[in-house]
């Protein structure tokens, strides 16, 4: 038997397009004055509060993960734009910054380097060095 996925109600405060404005507009704010704080949930929660109605930041999560999961990348690269505009321009330091993109966007550094790339590194050097012993045993 086939197991039921566990279906949430979806909020009454909020659409999927709706928190995206909402989102976009608080970021927006904040660069308007002068990134004045992150574009933390917390941060956004006030700020709902003012703008819009009293939320709270387990509504949020659960709007972003559970109810409309298909807005969250475009919560993430608002988010991370904001973010990096703002260390662009000396408002946030850098590693709370990169610290913040890691955790909250699930940014991560890149490893350009491919395990075929590394085995052929190992064999070229294997190859050269049976060349010079090659060389010096004169075979």
């Amino acid at each position: 038997m086939a197991e039921k996925k566990k279906e949430f109600k979806k909020p009454k405060t909020f659409t999927a397009d709706s928190l995206i404005d909402l989102f976009r507009a608080f970021c927006e704010e904040i660069e308007e004055r002068d990134y004045y704080t992150m574009p933390t949930q917390t941060a956004f929660c006030k700020w709902l509060r003012d703008a819009y109605r009293e939320t709270d930041r387990k509504t949020i999560y659960n709007s972003l993960n559970r109810y409309f999961p298909d807005i969250k990348s475009e919560y993430d690269r608002i988010l991370s734009d904001t973010v990096v505009n703002g260390v662009a321009k000396g408002k946030y330091r850098d590693s709370i910054s990169i610290f913040a993109l890691k955790n909250w966007c699930k940014w991560s550094d890149r490893q350009d380097i491919t395990a075929a790339a590394t085995v052929a590194q190992v064999d070229d050097a294997d190859k050269a060095m049976m060349d010079k012993i090659s060389k010096r045993l004169g075979l």
